[in-house]
């Protein structure tokens, strides 16, 4: 019996979910329900589990495809259970994202001595595993066998869940964010979901804004759009932290967005969804890689448009204009195995076109990208310490953890403050700058790290973010806006739905598609009627 490949489908289900569930369990504990209820669901949980599990083992208890599957689903099992316990993260379809679309940078920063230990304990389990001498059912026997299996286990795997039923029901009814913790069907199921969508017929490219039209400005406009990086609003001095992170911002006349909320918790939903026409409500990442963004328009308008990345690339946003990586520049002082965001401005005259037109540069931070804070700034920059010098936040003390951060945000403010010490001294142009973070971070709180929670499940740190945005005197009056109604319009609350009528607006572009109401430029009082009635005539 323990060499039967059934007996193992079993067992080897049974090993994956109670190290898979760790993290599952630990949440159950905690829910305010009577600790023997909290027991039951606990058991209940991990025997319905298994027991899918064990089905799908079963169903593939063969000898070319039973060790390998069992052995993969253990590996990913106890590496996604190492990192959920690690940085409190659950998995979903858009963390099965991330992890594929990530770069090689990102995933050195989180390789660590106990993940290398879980790592090298999970390997030897699984050499020991494919040394095990199992016995496979053959011939018509053999089917006999696995269906008698097959059927115990389906019938046991329903029994206890449906005695169980109205507590089981009540909990996942009353605490719907336990399912993304449930492993390892949790990765499996967005794994699938996440290759169905790349394995879908290519949608036909959909242009947007066809009627996208420059109103000529008086005077060329040069806006530098920069998108941080998991800058949180919770630790940014403009928006009210205790510390004074933005020294150099605060005297540079910058106008704070102290509302702002980001469209998802990762990079790869929070920027294409910032460029897209479409809403945080409406948006599908996917329907977006085949359809026009804001930086297309501006493009077909008129407007120069350039992007230049020191992160992991545009999520497809800026696949129709011109692209620049920091890596691929020769900027020795600022790079090493990865670049500052000093970098991000090295020549960045040379971006200009020789004769001034409008034109949007858009600068991709690397930001405060962690868990290696420590790593995204100069020494120089190392103002609040001590730091916390791991890429375990649980190795440090919290304050040390949120020092390093704090430097990471320091630095930003520099990058920032240099940027629009750039834009005054360009000449022939209007210039202004804008700066939108494209999501938050989770330093601790509620045992989070990092971040990625489910948008409607994430914490504020991951969704407030800050954002802010500098105007020439130029560029001002060609706006018609005053710093006071544009301050009044920035302390109300705001979303990166607002980002690409906003950069419609502070272009001068007109496309039916702009909304006058959710762009952060448009003119102030009877101006802003003016400006609907005008947005009107076009779109007739």
């Amino acid at each position: 019996m323990f060499r039967s490949v059934m007996f193992w489908a079993v067992l080897a289900a049974v090993l994956t979910v109670l190290v898979g569930d760790v993290v599952l369990f630990n949440k159950i504990w905690h829910l305010p329900l009577p600790a023997l209820d909290r027991v039951k669901v606990m058991a209940v949980v991990a025997w319905l589990v298994s027991g899918v599990i064990a089905l799908l083992f079963m169903l593939l208890s063969f000898r070319y495809t039973f060790k390998p599957v069992v052995g993969l689903a253990f590996l990913v099992t106890a590496m996604a259970s190492y990192f959920s316990w690690t940085y409190g993260v659950a998995i979903d379809q858009t963390m099965v994202r991330n992890v594929a679309e990530t770069d090689p940078a990102e995933v050195a920063d989180l390789v660590s001595g106990p993940m290398l230990l879980v790592l090298a304990l999970v390997i030897a389990a699984l050499v020991t595993w494919w040394r095990l001498p199992l016995n496979y059912p053959k011939g018509l026997r053999g089917l006999g066998v696995r269906g008698g299996w097959i059927s115990l286990c389906l019938v046991a795997t329903l029994a206890l869940p449906w005695m169980q039923y109205d507590l089981l029901a009540g909990t996942v009814r009353n605490y719907r964010e336990l399912r993304h913790y449930v492993s390892p069907i949790n990765w499996m199921d967005s794994s699938v979901k996440y290759v169905a969508s790349l394995t879908k017929a290519p949608l036909v490219h959909k242009q947007l804004g066809l009627d996208a039209k420059l109103v000529p400005p008086a005077r060329p406009r040069l806006v530098i759009m920069v998108v941080g990086e998991t800058a949180r609003a919770q630790n940014f001095g403009l928006d009210g932290y205790a510390r004074d992170t933005t020294p150099e911002l605060s005297k540079e006349g910058v106008v704070n967005f102290s509302q702002l909320s980001s469209c998802g918790t990762s990079t790869a939903i929070s920027v294409p969804c910032m460029f897209s026409v479409e809403t945080q409500a409406d948006f599908d990442v996917e329907k977006a890689k085949f359809s026009d963004n804001v930086l297309d328009m501006l493009d077909r308008a008129g407007v120069k448009v350039v992007w230049r990345d020191n992160n992991s690339g545009c999520k497809d946003v800026c696949t129709r204009v011109s692209y620049q990586a920091v890596a691929d520049l020769d900027v020795p002082e600022q790079c090493d195995q990865e670049c500052f965001d000093m970098a991000l401005l090295y020549q960045l005259n040379k971006l200009l076109p020789a004769k001034p037109q409008n034109t949007l540069v858009v600068l991709h931070q690397k930001g405060s990208h962690g868990p290696a804070y420590y790593k995204r700034y100069p020494k120089a920059f190392e103002r609040f310490t001590p730091v916390c010098r791991s890429n375990e936040p649980k190795d440090c003390s919290q304050q040390a953890l949120t020092n390093a951060y704090d430097n990471t945000i320091l630095y930003t403010d520099h990058v920032l403050a240099k940027v629009i010490d750039f834009l005054k001294a360009v000449p022939g142009y209007d210039t202004g700058m804008l700066y939108v973070s494209d999501h938050g971070e989770s330093l601790g709180e509620y045992n989070l790290y990092l971040h990625g929670a489910p948008r409607m499940l994430a914490p504020s740190q991951q969704t407030h973010v800050p954002g802010i945005t500098w105007l020439s005197s130029g560029l001002e009056a060609q706006l018609d806006l005053t710093g006071d109604c544009l301050k009044a319009r920035a302390a109300q609350p705001a979303s990166q739905d607002d980002v690409f009528h906003s950069l419609l607006g502070i272009m001068g572009v007109k496309t039916h598609l702009y909304d006058a109401k959710m762009d952060w430029y448009a003119p102030c009082g009877g101006q802003l009627a003016a400006a609907e009635r005008q947005q009107d005539a076009v779109g007739s």
